[in-house]
């Protein structure tokens, strides 16, 4: 509006001061330069899209189709690569360059509410990450993309959400192809039930078309198929990667396990169930030996079983031990695992360091965190009662049985055992009582079961390793247990070789803290056991129980070779040595 200044309107209105109006018709033509302005830019149009069709470069408060298209945007970003919009690309709006050519716009800027890593994000393949996206949006991401936006021929409802199904993938399930199978039976017979009913109650022919439309609606509608699941182990996580599965089966899941194998189970899928079962063989370790020799039982799954078994019986001592999973270990697999004449153990007290670590996380389930070995020594310390005699510990009796102690000679290690209040006064004296008659008369052990009675030394051979050597010291005798490889072959030899008490390979602080036997001959029966990975399978070779005589004279120090061929590292190599009478 603009202010005409006329000597007839002066009379009427009071004297203003001369400055007053200076000021007011500066303020009036600034506002007409800026309203001038705006006018020319918002003037400026630009076409946009493949419709013909015109937008104003500034970003207007009310522009209720933009805002539609923004959200339409990050709501279904994931068709941004199959299909192309061709109305104006809400990414492709410069908002802020508008701002910048427009300083002066009176109107509201629009600001977009995607983010630059939201925008890109979108712009990607639809296969998005599963840190970002519920189990439900990414089945229904890549289903929608492999069906290519299709209607959906069923909905399964499980687990309190509806998973929209195609006809082409149910056959790959034989549980959801029943319920398909099943649901379209019954939706056919309730068809003819109706048109039955209609026919014979005559009714007018509004209503007989009502119902043939309502009918050939049912018809075109998905088929809603219901599945119970009473199975605690089957989650969402698993049931999404099994749907998906019927879309791509190149997926793959964030762990192999029981959810998945059960889920499988579930669904009657036989393929997935089967690739689930090699991926469980092929990553059997100390964090899952536990939950997959449970698993394997619950399915009779013999085949998984027995490599679970096989696993412990390697690396229970080595491996599992050392890390919290072994408190999952349950009470029949330890004690079939400790009667194993397999066993690999670098020696007998590392078997009873590891029972001890069992014994303390099954009193102390609630533990997430291996403790130290002074702090589990404390924990049976404290104690005046013996446990074994316990009520709390009389089952745990068999456990301590199948070990070995007799082959526990270190005296740092006879000290831990009458500390710790975990054996009857009765076991301790026996077994202090034995040393002393073994040590009494030169060495001789009173031997009824070799296979069960042996004392156990173990070595590990690795990759990049040639030779490897281990002294031992057993009731006053030294010997040298030997493992080398034979050139560049894959032949390995392994033997016995008995020491003198002045041999270099013997340390000095060994003769001072054992003791040491005269006796030149000791007969002495051995067992090596070579146990190697090969052809995808653990392999055993065995020597068998050998019975020789050992002197000190170099010729009849040293034990027969013991030679394997086609060996591959590593290589787990098992002395077992007894003196008989």
């Amino acid at each position: 509006m603009l202010i005409q200044w006329s000597p007839l309107s002066a009379r009427n209105m009071p004297p203003r001061p001369h400055t007053r109006s200076v000021l007011i018709t500066s303020h009036i033509s600034q506002q007409n330069s800026t309203r001038s302005v705006s006018a020319r830019s918002l003037g400026q149009r630009t076409q946009a899209g493949h419709t013909n069709r015109w937008q104003l470069p500034g970003a207007l408060g009310s522009d209720l189709l933009g805002q539609a298209q923004v959200q339409r945007a990050e709501e279904f970003g994931n068709k941004s690569s199959d299909t192309k919009n061709n109305s104006a690309d809400p990414t492709a709006l410069h908002w802020h360059e508008t701002a910048t050519s427009c300083p002066h716009s009176p109107l509201p800027r629009l600001v977009h509410p995607l983010s630059a890593s939201r925008r890109a994000r979108l712009c990607k393949d639809v296969t998005w990450s599963s840190k970002l996206d519920t189990p439900e949006e990414r089945f229904d991401v890549l289903s929608r993309r492999v069906a290519h936006n299709s209607k959906p021929d069923a909905v399964l409802e499980c687990l309190g959400v509806r998973w929209k199904l195609h006809c082409s993938v149910l056959i790959s399930s034989d549980t959801l192809f029943e319920l398909y199978t099943n649901s379209k039976r019954q939706q056919d017979v309730e068809l003819q039930e109706r048109a039955v009913i209609g026919k014979d109650s005559r009714v007018s022919s509004s209503a007989c078309e009502r119902g043939l439309v309502y009918r050939k609606w049912l018809l075109r509608g998905p088929l809603t198929l219901r599945l119970p699941v009473k199975d605690d182990s089957i989650n969402k996580e698993a049931l999404s990667f099994a749907l998906r599965t019927l879309y791509d089966p190149e997926e793959r899941p964030d762990e192999w396990g029981e959810a998945v194998l059960s889920t499988a189970a579930l669904l009657g899928m036989s393929n997935l169930f089967q690739k689930c079962l090699i991926e469980m063989l092929a990553h059997i370790s100390s964090s899952t030996v536990c939950s997959f020799h449970q698993v394997s039982c619950k399915f009779k799954e013999t085949f998984l079983q027995r490599a679970c078994e096989r696993w412990l019986e390697l690396f229970l001592v080595t491996e599992l031990s050392f890390h919290i999973k072994l408190k999952d270990l349950p009470f029949d697999l330890m004690l079939k695992t400790l009667r194993c004449p397999r066993l690999f153990a670098s020696n007998e007290y590392e078997v009873l360091r590891a029972v001890l670590y069992w014994l303390y996380l099954k009193l102390n389930p609630l533990r997430e965190t291996l403790p130290a070995h002074s702090t589990i020594i404390h924990f049976f310390s404290r104690e005046t009662a013996v446990f074994l005699e316990q009520p709390q510990g009389q089952k745990y009796i068999t456990i301590f049985q199948a070990l070995r102690m007799h082959g526990i000679t270190e005296w740092q290690h006879l000290q831990e055992l009458q500390n710790i209040r975990v054996l009857p006064e009765s076991w301790l004296l026996s077994i202090l009582s034995n040393h002393y008659l073994t040590l009494h008369s030169g060495g001789d052990m009173d031997v009824t079961d070799f296979s069960k009675q042996a004392v156990r030394f173990g070595m590990m051979f690795d990759r990049e390793q040639e030779c490897c050597i281990q002294t031992i010291s057993l009731c006053g005798f030294y010997f040298l247990l030997q493992a080398a490889k034979l050139g560049d072959s894959d032949t390995y030899n392994f033997s016995i070789e008995r020491l003198r008490h002045w041999d270099p390979a013997v340390s000095q602080s060994s003769i001072a803290s054992r003791p040491y036997c005269m006796r030149p001959d000791r007969s002495v029966c051995y067992h090596i056991t070579v146990q190697s990975f090969a052809n995808g399978k653990w392999q055993e070779h065995s020597s068998g129980p050998v019975n020789q005589e050992f002197g000190l004279c170099r010729r009849r120090s040293r034990s027969k070779p013991f030679q394997i061929e086609g060996l591959f590292p590593p290589i787990l190599v098992t002395f077992a040595l007894a003196f008989p009478f």
